[in-house]
């Protein structure tokens, strides 16, 4: 695949972002159609509800990143570059409503509240993602993602304090992952 990517003119490869872009919007990724599909036959399964919750933000994600990488293609050079990644806001908000749907199947489900603070920061709601986070924490102290994602949205929010002390408790947490390093380096140094 690299090969093919490698070989590309800039034109196709600007028309193979687009057509990514394009996938996502009208029909989603394979994985999104594998799991409305198994839920039509059975949407009695939280976890199954979940994965779709899952699969929603990583292809909103993976959108907004198609969309960033085409605005540099058609401005190389520029320094600050606007996309417009409103498109991916129905994405967002569909994975909301199926981590809303699972929290009804199952109020407990674990991880379903750190998800939903991911998908509200990703919708830069960072008061929703605040509270989705403190709730995860609440339900399991030990919940590293929900402790390092929270320090991120206190950085985000400006309140370095508790950007810190969350970044810190994910390091506690979880002291062999790599990207706490660069983390807390940017909280304490800002």
């Amino acid at each position: 695949m690299a090969d093919i990517l490698n070989n590309l003119s800039p034109e196709g490869l600007l028309h193979l972002i687009e057509g990514q872009i394009e996938k996502i919007d009208t029909i989603g990724t394979d994985e999104m159609i594998r799991l409305r599909r198994d839920l039509e036959k059975d949407d009695s399964d939280p976890s199954q509800w979940f994965e779709l919750g899952l699969a929603l933000n990583q292809a909103a994600m993976n959108r907004d990143v198609l969309v960033m990488q085409r605005e540099e293609m058609l401005h190389p050079g520029e320094e600050e570059l606007h996309p417009d990644t409103s498109g991916s806001t129905p994405i967002y908000e569909e994975a909301l409503r199926v981590f809303d749907k699972v929290l009804a199947m199952e109020p407990d489900y674990y991880g379903v509240q750190t998800q939903r603070g991911i998908v509200c920061g990703n919708l830069h709601r960072l008061e929703d993602a605040e509270r989705c986070y403190l709730q995860a924490l609440a339900d399991d102290e030990e919940d590293f993602s929900a402790a390092y994602y929270l320090g991120l949205t206190y950085r985000d929010m400006g309140n370095e304090p508790l950007a810190k002390k969350y970044l810190d408790l994910a390091h506690e947490l979880n002291p062999d992952d790599d990207s706490l390093t660069n983390a807390q380096g940017e909280s304490v140094e800002r």
